[in-house]
């Protein structure tokens, strides 16, 4: 049963926002779409990846996404990690795609259609000091004795693994369609049972109550300004901008298309690249609307919760 959902998703569309409401001119706009691209790849693979964790008997198995723990050293991440009553397992999630080299050391090399080399870091190393990390993390938080093992999951079936002689691909290393046989054996190869369903609980809990969010903004992290960003509702017809507010309805002067509902889009983009709460003020100025009382209706009637009152309301996007 999966307990924490991935949060790659929140990321995704934010870059999505900021892509849409930056200029072409902006200097930044060739970093976000490329970052965009990556994490669209990224959240496609890891889609990959529920198939056969989906297998999973939910009585016997927990599964948690993207936690964020912290220990002496500062912070950690695991992509994936599987509780059960016998054993725990960290699946450190590669999206690479194309044909995949191991050398020497196991430094990795990527070959993508175009015949271009690009370099990769040997991923054992990384997953074995995520595996004592989180090992060190539950001894300290009173879980102990716990057998903990890992793999490196290439997520998109179609990508090529190779080695270079003489060397061998790692044994830990392996495709998403081998997770759920190689999970059963792990069930085999641990006999004892070391957990209790209630002891399972605990752990999942614990883990999700000491999971901690990377909270910088979207803005902060590409360096852009919040005045760098277009407002105006953005026509889902032909994607240009502003949209006019006319009979209760938004019509766009480029190719006359109208809709009743695209502000919403746009608020949307405003939780993801500024606040998640907006004043009626604020509403008006990013969505070019004049009027106070014809804002506050549109808030209202999308069902946005309102706390305060009069000048003082603020609504929860």
């Amino acid at each position: 049963m999966i307990t924490k959902q991935r949060g790659e998703l929140v990321e995704l569309l934010q870059l999505h926002a900021l892509l849409n409401r930056l200029p072409d001119t902006h200097p930044k706009k060739g970093e976000v779409l490329i970052e965009y691209k990556k994490r669209r790849r990224q959240s496609r693979g890891e889609k990959e990846i529920e198939f056969p964790l989906s297998f999973l008997d939910e009585n016997q198995y927990l599964i948690l996404h993207d936690l964020r723990l912290k220990d002496e050293q500062g912070f950690f991440q695991i992509d994936t990690l599987i509780i059960s009553e016998k054993f725990c397992l960290i699946l450190e999630i590669k999206n690479w795609y194309g044909s995949i080299l191991f050398g020497e050391n196991g430094q990795v090399i990527r070959i993508g259609d175009d015949g271009r080399e690009e370099g990769f870091p040997n991923p054992l190393p990384q997953a074995k000091l995520q595996q004592y990390r989180l090992k060190r993390w539950l001894n300290k938080s009173g879980i102990m004795n716990t057998p903990l093992d890992f793999f490196i999951v290439i997520s998109f079936p179609t990508t090529i693994l190779k080695a270079i002689p003489p060397y061998s691909i790692p044994e830990k290393v392996i495709h998403n369609n081998q997770l759920f046989p190689i999970i059963q054996e792990l069930d085999k190869h641990y006999t004892n049972s070391i957990f209790s369903q209630q002891e399972l609980s605990n752990i999942s809990r614990k883990l999700i109550e000491s999971h901690q969010q990377y909270e910088k903004s979207v803005l902060e992290k590409y360096n852009v300004l919040k005045c760098d960003i277009l407002k105006g509702v953005i026509c889902p017809g032909c994607g240009e901008l502003p949209m006019i507010r006319h009979k209760q309805k938004w019509q766009c002067p480029h190719c006359k298309h109208t809709s009743i509902d695209a502000h919403e889009a746009a608020l949307l983009d405003y939780k993801y690249l500024i606040n998640h709460s907006i004043t009626n003020q604020d509403a008006r100025s990013f969505l070019y609307i004049t009027s106070s009382h014809v804002t506050k209706r549109i808030l209202q009637m999308s069902g946005y919760k309102q706390m305060g009152r009069n000048k003082g309301s603020i609504y929860m996007l």
